[in-house]
């Protein structure tokens, strides 16, 4: 059925001249990599002599949602602790899953979409994870922590590397929302990953999903040009 879902989806998007991106956030929007990263925070923080407690609340207020932006506001290197949190996860041997509900997310949008993720997790860990959930083959490019740049500029150069007409931007965080504006494209936020909805609307975001299928409809209400027609058209195949 994978194999299949996939030969359909290039042959429909063969058919679209003007198509159109999805840019996603990885943590907290396709990967459920909370409990991970605490963890390697942990172990990032013991490395420079700090014993903190991290809860799980200890990214829900914090803009940027950087590794960085954490260190500084524990009075720790923020390059060497962002580095080491990288280290740790891509070490760590039980990798993080995907959300319930992404996998058939995921299928159902690359089929009419080009889909991209642009994320500071390191580019070796998000592919790790993109292959144990059997998405990694709908991600036409991954960009990681270890490519240059902020977000913001993570998100030009992609666009126009692709040339792609119309982009969107998913991600979890006040800060993916003032990426995404700083870049000129529109963005959804989602409610399940590490900042809470409430804190998320203070932002005004062009949409808010609560679920990965709700997604799909806020997809689709911002990019109508290449939504649900292309998706028919697999459908009566």
């Amino acid at each position: 059925m994978r194999q299949y879902l996939n030969n359909q989806g290039r042959a429909i998007r063969s058919r679209w001249a003007d198509r159109s991106m999805i840019l996603f956030d990885f943590d907290g929007v396709l990967a459920d990599s909370k409990s991970t990263c605490l963890a390697a925070c942990k172990r990032a923080a013991h490395t420079q002599g700090a014993t903190f407690r991290f809860g799980t609340d200890t990214f829900s207020e914090l803009d940027p949602l950087t590794f960085e932006a954490l260190a500084e506001r524990h009075n720790l290197d923020p390059t060497k602790f962002a580095a080491d949190v990288a280290q740790a996860v891509k070490n760590n041997p039980t990798k993080s899953a995907a959300f319930p509900g992404i996998h058939d997310m995921v299928v159902r949008l690359s089929i009419t979409h080009t889909l991209a993720v642009i994320s500071a997790s390191h580019r070796d860990v998000i592919s790790d994870v993109l292959t144990k959930s059997g998405i990694d083959t709908s991600f036409s490019n991954i960009t990681g922590g270890d490519a240059i740049g902020n977000k913001t500029e993570k998100i030009q150069h992609l666009i126009s590397q692709t040339g792609e007409m119309h982009n969107v931007f998913v991600g979890d965080a006040v800060s993916d929302i003032k990426a995404a504006r700083a870049a000129g494209i529109p963005v959804i936020a989602v409610s399940w990953g590490w900042q809470p909805r409430e804190r998320l609307l203070q932002e005004t975001p062009d949409h808010i999903a609560d679920t990965p299928h709700d997604l799909i409809g806020c997809i689709n209400a911002l990019l109508p040009s290449s939504g649900s027609a292309a998706f028919e058209t697999h459908s009566s195949d």
